[in-house]
């Protein structure tokens, strides 16, 4: 059975790493590097965890992932001080009652490390796709053939999986049923640590929502740095403002909650996440079309944490493998 997985974040890693002893899987990537928003960007001697701050654990098969001996390397435990800022407002401690899990030394090794058995083509979109009598053909965006398969899973945000199984795919309308927000990440270079009493802060009623010492995080021994995520109702509204609009904005909320001056930045770049937090689910773990023979999975099926696009890529696997053996 061959199967293309376009997409290579945790889901369609966590789809492949349970399937490829029984199958042959290729997956397709169209950035540099695997792991969707568990992403780290390094400039210089600087490092930021621009995407998914940590991922929580909470069911037994990715516990015992992160638990086996060749992934355990790769994964740490994060216990920050965090506190909730609003202006105006006394700060308050904020309590995590469950752990929460970083990549370690990036949000990129756990990623990797799924990467390393399976076949991924980075730097690879699929644009299109026709159906023959031997199967799915993909086409990259320079209209190059990518293969031909049996079966098509895609590991992308909703709106990316609708806009290539368009109405090819039988769950059409429950794609097109998922919200997902945008988030801009706000990365500084400073000089020197932050004198923060707190290494992650939550903030309300700004434009800021998050903000994260990423040094004080397992593994990271790069030089100071900050980590800025703005609330996903901000990002709505200037969602397709110029970066530099975004970027001075973000900074004068920063500087409003927190006491840092401009003189302490040495640099500031910006990413925008147009798809990443979901705001409605789907309500299953995977969608799949066995006439078709296509499949989607992703943490916009069944929720909005990271765990939950693993359990949708491994729930996929599994009903994949059935097929396999009834085959």
């Amino acid at each position: 059975m061959r199967i293309a997985v376009v997409g290579a974040g945790l889901a369609g890693l966590s789809f492949a790493h349970f399937l490829h002893h029984k199958a042959e899987l290729t997956l397709f990537e169209k950035s540099r590097g695997v792991g969707g928003r568990l992403a780290t960007r390094r400039s210089d001697d600087y490092q930021f965890d621009h995407g998914a701050q940590f991922f929580t654990c909470r069911s037994d098969i990715l516990q015992a992932l992160i638990d086996d001996k060749d992934f355990s390397s790769d994964v740490s435990i994060w216990s920050p001080k965090v506190i909730t800022l609003s202006r105006g407002e006394k700060p308050f401690k904020r309590d995590w009652f469950e752990p929460h899990y970083v990549g370690n030394p990036t949000m990129t090794s756990l990623p990797k490390r799924l990467a390393q058995d399976v076949d991924v083509q980075l730097q690879t979109r699929v644009e299109e796709m026709s159906k023959s009598d031997d199967g799915w053909q993909l086409f990259a965006e320079t209209g190059a053939s990518l293969g031909t398969f049996d079966w098509v899973a895609a590991a992308m945000p909703a709106p990316q999986t609708n806009a290539l199984f368009q109405d090819q795919f039988a769950h059409q309308a429950l794609i097109e049923s998922a919200v997902i927000s945008p988030c801009f990440a706000l990365m500084l270079k400073l000089r020197d640590a932050p004198e923060f009493n707190f290494d992650a802060a939550v903030v309300r009623e700004s434009p800021v929502a998050w903000i994260a010492n990423n040094c004080s995080k397992p593994g990271r021994n790069a030089a100071p740095s900050l980590l800025i995520h703005s609330s996903n109702d901000w990002a709505k509204e200037h969602l397709e403002d110029s970066q530099d609009e975004i970027q001075a904005a973000l900074l004068s909320a920063l500087m409003d909650i927190v006491p840092l001056q401009t003189s302490e930045i040495v640099d500031a770049s910006l990413h925008r996440w147009r798809y990443a937090k979901v705001e409605t689910e789907v309500g299953e773990d995977f969608l799949i079309d066995e006439s078709a023979k296509l499949a989607a999975i992703g943490d916009w099926c069944s929720g909005n944490r990271a765990e939950d696009a693993f359990l949708s890529g491994a729930a996929l696997a599994r009903h994949m493998h059935s097929l396999a053996f009834a085959d």
